[in-house]
């Protein structure tokens, strides 16, 4: 194992950054993943790398970069992201905590301008951004928010990008699961992090999700959006949610978030009316995927199944999962192009904002 002495907690007034890296059989990325926060022009982090048994490279890969901020351990496999992402966290020395999985990328000033607010706000708590999503050879893929540019002159500090005006973290959109809840475009201040809590390890998949509502019933006040990409988001045909055989393990972890948040979680009073559209957006969302990867009897299965959700409406089926269940007939090839004809215009609706953050992102860097 690979562990430096302590790190001070702040350097230059400038308070330390934890990262935590979950990882199992990442040798391909998790290289390019480490050059990333090696790039941060936010130098003060300490990058804690949990490597859940690789079977492959992975170690030797990590072992290679001899940067003393990074503490690897190799733990016996736990076999779920959650435990995986704790037993990192009980290693984490910094006063902020941010994360990174061993696949995707950080931009070269995401740790600035994820802890911008923090610094300089005390009443947040919490900073989240957006994904840019890219495939596994780095290329651009249609983005899942489009951040609209902000009209020039604008202030140095603010972000590059506006909100689109159909985006907040209300909690109708909370309980919904249309807010962005990836991990990587996440920091938050230890302290409140202890009184959240640990990741949930009976959960299989949507963990993070559970983990953002803990953070919005913790103080939903101290959570600051910010209107920016800022981290890569790698997608690629090895990720959890693309293998057929785990689609009823996830649908079972969004079920029983659904149970707590509605039946056992102080959400407000008027989140509860949201009951019907929480869970047809869990069948949407994971049919949704099955589809994309070409598995559409999964996803026609996942529709009925939404069907017979007592807690769905039928006005919400026909409306979410509706027009998944007659595409999942279609023959694959004319299914796809539906899909890409969708994103070319959805992109061309926002002008493609992503190319020039690529751009500007080369630029700066």
């Amino acid at each position: 194992m690979m562990t430096p002495n302590p790190l001070p907690t702040t350097h230059h007034n400038r308070p330390l950054i934890s990262i935590i890296m979950p990882t199992y059989n990442a040798a391909r990325y998790i290289g390019k993943a480490i050059q990333s926060v090696l790039g941060q022009t936010y130098s003060h982090w300490e990058l804690i790398i949990v490597d859940d048994a690789s079977t492959d490279d992975t170690e030797n890969v990590v072992r290679a970069f001899e940067d003393t901020r990074i503490r690897y351990h190799k733990v016996n496999r736990i076999g779920h992201p959650a435990g995986v992402r704790n037993t990192a966290l009980r290693m984490a020395q910094g006063e902020l905590i941010a994360f990174l999985d061993s696949d995707d990328l950080y931009f070269p000033q995401s740790l600035e301008k994820l802890s911008r607010p923090l610094l300089s706000n005390p009443n947040y708590f919490a900073v989240y951004g957006f994904e840019f999503s890219i495939d596994e050879n780095d290329a651009t893929l249609p983005q899942a928010v489009n951040l609209i540019p902000r009209q020039s002159p604008f202030a140095e500090e603010e972000p590059p990008y506006q909100l689109p005006p159909d985006y907040g973290h209300s909690w109708e959109q909370i309980v919904t699961s249309k807010i962005t809840n990836m991990l990587p475009a996440l920091m938050l201040r230890r302290a409140d992090w202890e009184q959240i809590g640990f990741f949930n390890e009976n959960l299989c998949g949507p963990e993070d999700y559970e983990f953002y509502v803990r953070m919005f019933l913790h103080n939903y006040n101290g959570v600051y959006c910010l209107s920016d990409y800022v981290y890569q988001y790698r997608i690629h045909s090895a990720s959890l949610t693309k293998a057929p055989e785990h689609y009823q393990k996830l649908l079972d972890s969004c079920l029983k978030i659904m149970k707590w948040m509605f039946d056992e979680a102080a959400i407000p009073a008027h989140a509860l009316t949201y009951r019907s559209k929480a869970h047809i957006a869990c069948y949407r969302y994971l049919a949704r995927e099955r589809l994309l990867n070409h598995q559409p009897a999964i996803a026609r299965k996942l529709a009925m199944m939404a069907w017979r959700d007592q807690n769905v409406h039928r006005i919400d089926f026909l409306k979410q999962c509706g027009p998944i269940l007659i595409r999942s007939f279609l023959p694959s090839c004319f299914d796809q192009l539906l899909v890409q004809l969708r994103r070319t215009l959805k992109n061309r609706a926002f002008q493609n904002p992503v190319f020039n953050y690529q751009e500007k992102t080369a630029l700066s860097s």
